[in-house]
C-alpha cells in the first residue's frame, strides 16, 4: 500500500474511533493520561491512541499515535477491519454488514484511490476557483462516517459522474406527456421561457421537430432534464411502458455541460456558470437516503420558495450582512398513471422523475471575489494541511479575528432567521456558499430552501399545500436549529481542526462563538423574548446521533417532516460549550433544551 493511501486509512479510522465515541457507540478506556483503548468485539483486537476530548464531547485523536495490535502483534492500520472490529458495539447485524461495508469502502476509496492530479495542496487550493474547490473536497458529512456510498454507481459512473472527478457531462432532455406532469414556478417565472433560456431557441425548435417527425404535438408535452445515469438505469426500465405509448419521449442531450456538486444530483452549468444549478432524481442511495425526488413535492416547492421570498425579501438587517438565498425558480414532476395509482406518497417509484432549477451564485460575486462551499472548511489536504489555515494565513488576519468574521457571515444570519423569523433551515457545510474576498469571508448563501425549510411560526398566506414545512415543535427544542444543526454538526469539527493545528485552542474558539452570540443578541433587543424562551446559552442539549440513525436504515433515515423530538438521543446530553459564557448581566433562569 502506497504512503498516501495509508496515512488516509489512519485518517478515516481516527473519524471512525472519533465520531462513534461521540455518539456513545464505543466507550474508550483511558489506560494511561491521556491514552485510550478500544477493543474488538472478540477481545483480540486492541486499537490505542492518544486523544483529548473536546467541547461537545468532540474526541481529537492523534493521528501518529493510532495503533493497531491484535494477540500482542502489531498491524496495520485497516479501516475497513476496524469497521469489522467494532460492528457489535454499533449494532450492525451479520447480514446488514456487507451493505454497509459498501457504503463504507465506496467513501474510503473516494480519498485513498484520487490520482495525484487531483491532489491539490491547501495553500494553492486557497485560491482555487469555485468548481475546483467543489471537487477537490474528499471529507464529506463531517459526522456521518460512511457519507459517500452511492451505492447504484458503478465505477464508470463514479468517474462520470461523481464531485470528485469533476466531469462535465450534458444532461439528457425528454418531453413527457403534460396531463401526467407538473411543472410550477416561483412569480415571475413561466415555462416557456424558462426552457428557452435553459435550451436555447434553437434546441427548442429541434425538440419540437423531433416530436412532429414521429406525429406527436408538442403543445402536449414539456420538456425536462434528467440526470443521464437516472435516464439509462431507472427511467427506460420503470417507466418502459410508457416510453412505449410515447408519453415519455427522449430528444436529445443538452449543448451545455454539467458538473455535479457535493450533494451529487445538484449540477453547475460549467458552460453557461450564471444558469441555473439543476437539481436532478438520482435514484442510489447515499448518506442514508435514496437521493430521488418527490414529484408529488415537485408541486409545491416553488410556492414554499415564494413565500419565504416574500417573508425576508425586505430585511434590512439581512441586507446589511450581504446574506442571501439561493431559491428554486421552478420545479417539474413527472407521475407515472399505473405507478401512481398502487403507491402511496413517499414511495420512491414517485420520486423518479423529477427536477428543479435554482438560482445560481454567480451573478452575486464581484470579479475579486471568490466562491467556495463553506464544507471546504474542514477539508485537509494529502499533506495534512486545513485549508481553513491556508484561508488564514492568505486573510492575513489573526484566527480569533477570520473566526469573527465567518461567524458573522454565517451565525448572525441563521439565528436572525429562526429567532426573527421562525425558519429553521439545515445550515450545514454543503447548504451554505461562502463569499471570499482574499480568504476573509465576507458574506454568505443559502440554498436548499424548499425541502430543508421548517416554519415554526404561524405562517400566515403559506399555501394549504404547503403546509408539510411548517413544524409544531415547542419552546424546549427551537434552539436546537443553532445548538445541534450548527454548533454540533459543523462548528465542532472546526473548532477541532484550529485545536488540532495550534491555531485556535477550543476553549477560545467557544469563547469566540459566544462573544458573536452576544454580540447579536445585543443588536436585536427587539428579539429578547425569544432569546429567553429558546436559551442558545443552555447548559445543555439532546444530542443527535448521525450515525446511528443511518445504521438504523440507511435508505431513509429519516422522514421529512420528522420532529426533533423523535431525532434526540433521551439518554445524551451534550454540554453546550458557550454555557459558561453567559453575560453577568443575563440572570434569567436557564433551561436545558429539549427537557422532558
Amino acid at each position: 500500500m502506497n504512503t498516501y493511501r495509508q496515512t488516509y486509512q489512519v485518517r478515516i479510522a481516527k473519524k471512525i474511533l472519533a465520531e462513534f465515541s461521540h455518539e456513545r457507540f464505543l466507550r474508550p478506556v483511558e489506560v494511561a493520561p491521556g491514552e485510550y483503548s478500544v477493543r474488538s468485539g472478540d477481545g483480540h483486537t486492541e486499537y490505542r491512541f492518544r486523544a483529548e476530548i473536546l467541547s461537545l464531547d468532540s474526541w481529537s485523536i492523534d493521528e501518529s499515535s493510532l495503533r493497531r495490535i491484535r494477540d500482542d502483534q502489531p498491524l496495520p492500520i485497516d479501516a475497513v477491519e476496524l469497521v469489522i472490529d467494532i460492528g457489535e458495539a454499533l449494532g450492525i447485524t451479520r447480514d446488514a454488514m456487507p451493505e454497509y461495508l459498501e457504503e463504507f469502502t465506496n467513501t474510503l476509496a473516494i480519498g485513498a484511490q484520487r490520482p495525484d492530479s487531483r491532489r491539490i495542496p491547501s495553500h494553492e487550493l486557497a485560491r482555487g476557483d469555485f468548481q475546483t474547490i467543489e471537487a477537490t473536497m474528499t471529507e464529506g458529512h463531517p459526522c456521518l462516517v460512511a457519507n459517500a456510498g452511492r451505492l447504484g454507481f458503478g465505477a464508470r459512473d463514479i468517474e462520470c459522474y461523481a464531485p470528485e472527478s469533476g466531469a462535465r457531462f450534458p444532461l439528457t432532455w425528454v418531453a413527457v406527456w403534460r396531463a401526467n406532469t407538473d411543472f410550477a414556478s416561483v412569480s415571475g417565472v413561466d415555462y416557456e421561457n424558462l426552457v428557452r433560456d435553459e435550451i436555447g431557441a434553437r434546441n427548442l425548435a429541434r425538440f419540437d421537430r423531433i416530436l412532429t417527425e414521429q406525429g406527436l404535438d408538442p403543445a402536449a408535452y414539456y420538456y425536462m432534464p434528467v440526470h443521464p445515469w437516472q435516464w439509462d438505469n431507472k427511467i427506460r426500465r420503470v417507466h418502459a411502458t410508457d416510453i412505449a405509448d410515447r408519453e415519455i419521449v427522449e430528444v436529445g442531450q443538452s449543448e451545455d455541460l454539467y458538473q455535479a456538486q457535493q450533494s451529487i444530483r445538484t449540477v453547475f452549468n460549467t458552460s453557461r456558470p450564471r444558469g441555473h444549478y439543476v437539481k436532478l432524481a438520482l435514484s442510489i442511495v447515499n448518506m442514508g437516503f435514496t437521493r430521488g425526488m418527490s414529484a408529488d413535492y415537485m408541486r409545491t416547492t416553488p410556492a414554499i420558495n415564494d413565500w419565504v421570498r416574500r417573508t425576508v425579501a425586505c430585511d434590512e438587517y439581512l441586507r446589511s450582512l450581504g446574506f442571501t438565498m439561493l431559491f428554486e425558480v421552478a420545479a417539474i414532476g413527472y407521475r407515472a398513471t399505473n405507478i401512481t395509482a398502487i403507491t402511496s406518497p413517499g414511495s420512491e417509484y414517485r420520486k423518479l422523475l423529477s427536477a428543479l432549477w435554482r438560482e445560481s451564485p454567480i451573478p452575486r460575486v464581484h470579479q475579486h471575489e471568490q466562491l467556495a462551499t463553506m464544507a471546504a472548511l474542514l477539508h485537509i489536504d494529502h499533506h495534512g494541511v486545513p485549508l481553513v489555515g491556508a484561508l488564514i494565513d492568505r486573510s492575513a488576519l489573526a484566527p480569533r479575528d477570520w473566526l469573527e468574521r465567518y461567524l458573522r457571515c454565517y451565525l448572525h444570519p441563521i439565528i436572525y432567521l429562526l429567532y426573527r423569523y421562525e425558519l429553521k433551515f439545515s445550515p450545514h457545510g454543503e447548504n451554505l456558499i461562502l463569499v471570499l474576498d482574499a480568504g476573509v469571508p465576507v458574506r454568505a448563501m443559502l440554498k436548499d430552501i424548499g425541502e430543508e425549510v421548517s416554519i415554526f411560526g404561524e405562517a400566515d398566506g403559506l399555501p394549504e399545500a404547503c403546509r408539510r414545512v411548517v413544524s409544531r415543535a415547542g419552546d424546549d427544542i427551537r434552539n436546537l436549529g443553532v445548538l445541534s444543526d450548527v454548533f454540533d454538526d459543523f462548528l465542532r469539527h472546526l473548532a477541532a481542526i484550529l485545536h488540532a493545528g495550534g491555531l485556535l485552542d477550543d476553549r477560545s474558539f467557544w469563547a469566540v462563538v459566544a462573544g458573536s452570540v452576544i454580540d447579536f443578541q445585543r443588536a436585536h433587543p427587539e428579539l429578547a423574548d425569544r432569546f429567553r424562551r429558546w436559551d442558545l446559552f443552555a447548559p445543555t442539549f439532546k444530542a443527535i446521533h448521525m450515525n446511528q440513525l443511518q445504521l438504523s436504515n440507511n435508505r431513509r433515515m429519516v422522514e421529512l417532516g420528522e420532529s426533533y423530538s423523535t431525532l434526540l438521543d433521551a439518554d445524551h446530553a451534550l454540554v453546550n460549550p458557550i454555557a459558561e459564557f453567559r453575560p453577568v448581566e443575563d440572570t434569567r433562569p436557564t433551561v436545558t433544551a429539549a427537557a422532558s
